[in-house]
């Protein structure tokens, strides 16, 4: 006999969930809503910081816990009243900061740190508004940057040379991201699973992992049910990975997998 299923779904923000122009989530409404209804637990993944995250978190009534910079952390709601609680992996901004050396060696570019932007350039290259760029410059885990010729990275040649010195850099919709070599949000996304257990009880996990940046690989391979989201320009990346793969963009490419999966 088979055993009852226990659905979870993760999804990336940026270019899936949130528009990657405007950052709107209109259209992934009626993904959400759908989730809601039939009681699935939507657990949000991203490189955004916490401080941001916690406002979309709020806006969306979501209650669950969320994955903020890439797996650096995650937020787990406590009581009613009490602030949430953050499980914190890897290196901390401040020791990343002082290993950029060995980025720009393993790199073989000349890169500009996300910490060295101003509110108004950080607020122009992503499009979001001056408080907005504000939360997203409280880093805690990871350093987003970009290299300044504006040339791309070889992230498997990057990640071998950075590997022995326990770092890593992905990329995300905009920005490559520096940090703890195996922190990622396919660890945290196991970490999740792990506490759900006494919720599952002896019904099995099933993951849905939803995704469209390099930086979302981890997440997708840690699932059962992965999907990939095409980009603005149709493309998707994660060729390797046996997914879904959405014919609409962004949070209108979210809603489509989840009705596909869950209608």
């Amino acid at each position: 006999m088979n055993r009852p299923a226990f659905h979870i779904v993760f999804t990336d923000l940026d270019g899936t969930l949130l528009d990657h122009n405007d950052y709107g989530y209109e259209q992934s409404l009626p993904g959400i809503r759908l989730l809601r209804e039939i009681g699935i637990p939507l657990i949000l993944v991203s490189s955004k910081t916490a401080a941001e995250m916690e406002i979309l978190h709020h806006e969306l009534g979501l209650d669950g816990p969320f994955v903020c910079e890439n797996g650096g952390g995650i937020v787990f709601p406590v009581r009613p009243g009490e602030p949430p609680r953050l499980e914190a992996y890897g290196m901390g901004v401040n020791d990343l900061a002082a290993r950029i050396c060995l980025l720009a060696e393993a790199t073989g570019k000349s890169v500009r740190l996300f910490s060295d932007m101003s509110i108004e350039e950080i607020a122009e290259r992503t499009k979001l508004d001056r408080a907005a760029a504000a939360l997203a410059r409280e880093r805690s885990f990871t350093i987003p940057f970009i290299t300044t010729d504006g040339s791309a990275i070889d992230l498997h040649a990057a990640n071998m040379a950075l590997a022995k010195d326990g770092l890593g850099v992905t990329r995300g919709g905009r920005f490559y991201h520096f940090g703890a070599a195996g922190v990622d949000k396919g660890r945290a996304v196991r970490r999740i699973c792990e506490t759900f257990r006494p919720a599952a009880g002896e019904a099995e996990i099933v993951t849905t992992g939803i995704g469209d940046s390099e930086n979302d690989l981890p997440m997708l391979h840690a699932v059962e049910r992965p999907v990939l989201v095409r980009k603005p320009d149709g493309s998707v990346v994660g060729a390797e990975i046996d997914a879904m793969i959405t014919e609409g963009i962004g949070p209108e490419g979210f809603t489509e997998a989840v009705m596909r999966l869950f209608a």
